[in-house]
């Protein structure tokens, strides 16, 4: 009984440590770094509680599933993967036609494709040490950025389930293109999430917030979007009057940025406000909206499934340029390391051999 309190204890001390960093700061990567080491604490605690209790089967069945979970990833789950990847690329193609934008996951199960057949010609041929040691540090570098990518995963899933309260004076839904001066499907989701939790609000407070419509006019645009946006809401049974138009953005630091112009000018008093975006763009917007000066949590719009991994993909993409500084770091640091440590032994044992 020890150990399952001792357990119990670290599993609610990392829960605690997760929520502050997640009421913290939604949008930092160590949101979803902490809640997955909950989680595995948790693992470890329901683990040694069925340790204890071997005969009970409601808490054995569900450990035996992950003990399957865990067999099969490791040993089938890049190929799952790789599969999955090149039928979503062709159902993103088909739908949405042939573009570097829409390529993604093709580039991905390509690019895991390249690895795998590499890393069996590494092993199976004698090439030269100061080759292994390069691609030893290649693939180290593979592994700390696909436990990156799953640190983003959680966060971004993290940031798109957050309920904030319904006390909000402003909704800034951020724009996202026009196809022929009219609103997508895609905008179409973030104005309607947007009027869905409005309408809520007022339902429970009869406060109704101002939408701030967020969106510049592009070259190939006959229009700004945040002036089709504010139209579609107005079609929609949305009240005029509570409908503001920042038509100068052109992307999602300019929208948090023009925005907050906007409603400080308008409420110099202060005032509470959240965003309305697609759900794989929380996060990013999140992080904007922090260098602007707002600390603002958003809602996420739905994102049709076949579409999200593609999303997220190019989410993670936009993610690394703007910290590519951090990131760059990273990659040298653990290359340098992975290739010396490497390669090293074996030139040391080389020279001592070579003087005796």
């Amino acid at each position: 009984m020890e150990v399952i309190a001792a357990s119990c204890i670290v599993t609610a001390v990392l829960f605690g440590v997760f929520y502050l960093v997640y009421r913290t700061n939604k949008t930092s990567l160590m949101s979803g770094f902490t809640f997955g080491m909950f989680l595995f604490a948790l693992v470890a605690t329901y683990t040694i509680a069925v340790g204890q209790h071997p005969a009970n089967p409601f808490l054995l069945y569900p450990l035996i599933a992950l003990a399957g979970i865990a067999l099969i990833v490791p040993l089938f789950g890049i190929y799952i993967l790789v599969g999955y990847l090149l039928h979503n690329a062709r159902v993103v193609f088909r739908k949405e036609g042939r573009s570097l934008s829409n390529s993604l996951t093709l580039i991905a199960a390509i690019g895991i494709i390249a690895l795998v057949i590499v890393s069996w010609f590494v092993a199976s041929e004698s090439i030269p040490i100061w080759l292994q040691a390069i691609w030893a540090g290649i693939t180290s570098i593979v592994a700390i950025y696909t436990f990156v990518v799953f640190v983003f995963l959680v966060t971004t899933a993290l940031c798109s389930i957050a309920r904030p309260k319904r006390d909000k004076d402003y909704i800034v839904v951020l724009g996202s293109g026009l196809i022929e001066g009219r609103v997508t499907p895609l905008l179409a989701g973030r104005i309607r999430r947007a009027i869905q939790f409005a309408r809520k609000q007022r339902d429970k407070t009869e406060k109704l917030p101002v939408l701030v419509m967020s969106g510049g006019q592009g070259p190939d645009e006959p229009l700004a979007e945040a002036r089709a946006m504010a139209q579609f809401a107005i079609d929609a049974g949305y009240d005029p009057a509570h409908v503001l138009v920042e038509d100068k953005s052109t992307n999602t630091a300019e929208n948090m940025a023009f925005s907050k112009s906007l409603m400080d000018a308008r409420s110099p008093g202060g005032y509470k406000a959240i965003f309305s975006t697609s759900s794989y763009h929380v996060m990013r917007a999140g992080i904007y909206a922090r260098k602007a000066g707002l600390k603002i949590d958003g809602i996420g719009a739905p994102t049709a499934l076949y579409y999200l991994p593609n999303a997220l993909l190019r989410e993670f993409i936009a993610l690394v340029v703007m910290r590519k500084k951090r990131f760059i770091v990273v990659v040298v640091i653990v290359f340098l390391l992975t290739a010396t440590s490497y390669g090293l032994p074996y030139y040391l044992a080389q020279m001592i051999s070579s003087t005796l």
